[in-house]
C-alpha cells in the first residue's frame, strides 16, 4: 500500500476513534461472528441481536402496537414496500423521531422512490459491513476504487470528497465506445493498486468493448472486482478474469438494508453467496403466500435487519427470489444462498404458467455481435427478444435462437425477434433485461399487491456506499 493510501486508511480509523470507535467496534463484531460462526458465543450474540431488535420494534414502533411481549420472529407479519408506504409514519420508531437520522433513498427507476431512515449506529454497522466485505474480496480501505454506477445528483460526490475517499467516479449513462476507450486508457495509465466496483451491466459493457475492439489491455494493477445491482453472467465473469487477471465476486445488497450477502473469493462454488448473518436474519418464503420454505426450495427473500432501530425492517420482503442451502462437504458452515434469481417481477413464466429463471437470458451471449438485448413477456405464450447488433451479426442465427428459447418457454411459445438501435437505460442507470407483463395475472389473489410491489422493482439500487 502506497504512502497516500496508507494515510487515508490511518486517518479513517483515527477519525472513527475520535468519534467513539463505532465503526471499529462493529467491524470487530462482524469479523468475530463470521470467523467463529459455530461457537456458542457467536450463536448467543446473533440470538441476542435478534431479540433486541424485536423487543425494540414492539415497544417503540406504532405499527406493532397490538403486539405483546414476549414475542418471537414467527409472530411478525411479512411486510414489503407497499405495506410501509401505506403506513409510513407508523413504521418509524418514536424513540428516534427527535434524534439525528440519515435518509436512504432507493433509485426509484420507475418514478417511485422508496425512503428509509437509518440511525447513527446502523450507519456505522453498514460502513463496517462494507469494509469487511470489501476486505473479503481483496479490497483495502484507502485504496483507489473505480466505481461504475449512475452518478446522478443524489449520489455524486464532490471532487474533494472523491479525492479523500480515493474514488474515481464513472457514470454508466456516459458509456459509449469513445468513453470506454478513455476509461481503459485511464486504468492503464494509473499506477495505483486499485479495485473495481460497479453495476454488472456496466462491467459487461467494458468487457464487450475490449472484446469487440480486440484491445489487449496491459496490467492495470486491479486487485479486486466486485459486481453489484444485477446478476453477474458467465460471459462477464470470465471476461473480467481474462482481461484483468482477477476473479470477480458478486454482491447482493440493497439501499434500505445494506450488504446482505457476497460471493467468497476463494470458494470454488461460484454460485454460492455467503450471507451476512452478523447483521441480518434471512428467511425464504413461498412465492404467492406467506409460508416459510425449507432450505433447497426457491422463494422470496425475506430479511430482518438486526441494527436499524430508527425504522426497523422486520421480516421485510426484498422483492427478490433465491434459495438457501448448506455446503454438503462442510455442514458446520453457515447457510448460504445457493441461488439468487433477482427480482420476482423479473422472472419469466413458461406457457404452462411455471416460473423460469431469468438467468437463461444470458445464453444469448453465445451469439457473436450482440451488443444489447432485452426479453419481454407480453402474455403467457408471447415473447419478444429485442437485440441491438454490431456490424457482423449472422441473421441466420435467428431461427436457432428462437428454437433454443422454446426449450425454456415451451414448444407452443410465440417468440419474435426485434432489431433496435438502442435499448434505453432506466433512471437508475441500469438496463432492464427482463420485462414481464404477464406475471401479474398468474395469481389474481395477490394481483393488486404484486402490481404495487412492482412499481419500483425495476432497477432497484443495490449497493452500500464506501464511506469515510
Amino acid at each position: 500500500m502506497r504512502i497516500l493510501e496508507f494515510t487515508r486508511k490511518y486517518l479513517f480509523w483515527t477519525v472513527d476513534f475520535l468519534y467513539g470507535g463505532g465503526v471499529r467496534k462493529h467491524y470487530n463484531d462482524i469479523k468475530s461472528i463470521h470467523e467463529d460462526f459455530g461457537s456458542e458465543n457467536s450463536k448467543l450474540r446473533r440470538k441476542s441481536n435478534l431479540e433486541k431488535v424485536l423487543k425494540h420494534t414492539v415497544e417503540t414502533v406504532p405499527f406493532y402496537n397490538s403486539f405483546k411481549l414476549p414475542i418471537t420472529l414467527s409472530d411478525f407479519p411479512i411486510v414489503d414496500k407497499a405495506t410501509i408506504r401505506e403506513n409510513y409514519d407508523l413504521f418509524r420508531s418514536k424513540n428516534f423521531l427527535d434524534k439525528n437520522q440519515y435518509e436512504v433513498v432507493t433509485s426509484g427507476s420507475t418514478g417511485n422512490p422508496f425512503k428509509i431512515y437509518h440511525d447513527r449506529n446502523k450507519r456505522n454497522r453498514s460502513t463496517a459491513d462494507t469494509i469487511y466485505y470489501g476486505k473479503m474480496a481483496g479490497f483495502e480501505i484507502g485504496s483507489r476504487l473505480y466505481y461504475f454506477r449512475l452518478w446522478d445528483k443524489q449520489y455524486r460526490k464532490s471532487n474533494l470528497l472523491s479525492w479523500i475517499q480515493n474514488v474515481v467516479m464513472h457514470s454508466v449513462d456516459d458509456f459509449n465506445e469513445e468513453y470506454l476507450s478513455k476509461v481503459i486508457d485511464q486504468l492503464e495509465n494509473d499506477s495505483s493498486v486499485k479495485g473495481i466496483l460497479g453495476y454488472s451491466s456496466g462491467l459487461q459493457s467494458i468487457c464487450k468493448h475490449l472484446d469487440n475492439s480486440e484491445r489487449k489491455i496491459k496490467d492495470c494493477k486491479v486487485k479486486t472486482v466486485i459486481s453489484m445491482a444485477e446478476s453477474l453472467n458467465d460471459y462477464t465473469r470470465n471476461a473480467l478474469k481474462r482481461h484483468f487477471g482477477v476473479k470477480p465476486v458478486s454482491r447482493y445488497s440493497n439501499s434500505e438494508n445494506g450488504i446482505i450477502a457476497q460471493q467468497n473469493l476463494i470458494d470454488n462454488n461460484e454460485s454460492d453467496y455467503e450471507i451476512n448473518w452478523a447483521s441480518y436474519h434471512v428467511e425464504i418464503f413461498a412465492m404467492n403466500e406467506d409460508v416459510p420454505l425449507p432450505h433447497g426450495e426457491t422463494g422470496r427473500i425475506v430479511v430482518t435487519d438486526l441494527f436499524n432501530c430508527a425504522m426497523p425492517l422486520v421480516r421485510y420482503d426484498t422483492g427478490d427470489v433465491g434459495k438457501l442451502g448448506y455446503d454438503p462437504k462442510n455442514p458446520g458452515k453457515p447457510m448460504v444462498f445457493t441461488q439468487i434469481e433477482g427480482r420476482k417481477m423479473d422472472m419469466f413464466t413458461n406457457t404452462r404458467g411455471e416460473y423460469v429463471s431469468p438467468h437463461i437470458i444470458h445464453q444469448i451471449l453465445q451469439y457473436d455481435q450482440i451488443d444489447q438485448f432485452q426479453f419481454i413477456q407480453e402474455e403467457n405464450s408471447n415473447y419478444i427478444i429485442k437485440l441491438k447488433l454490431l456490424n457482423r451479426f449472422d441473421y441466420s442465427n435467428e431461427v436457432k435462437l428462437i428454437e433454443q428459447y422454446k426449450a425454456y418457454f415451451g414448444d407452443d411459445a410465440k417468440i419474435k425477434v426485434e432489431y433496435v438501435n438502442e435499448i434505453p437505460l432506466l433512471l437508475s442507470g441500469k438496463r432492464k433485461l427482463v420485462i414481464n407483463k404477464a406475471i401479474n395475472t398468474l395469481n389474481s389473489k395477490e394481483s393488486d399487491r404484486t402490481e404495487r410491489r412492482g412499481e419500483d422493482s425495476c432497477g432497484e439500487e443495490c449497493e452500500t456506499e464506501y464511506r469515510s
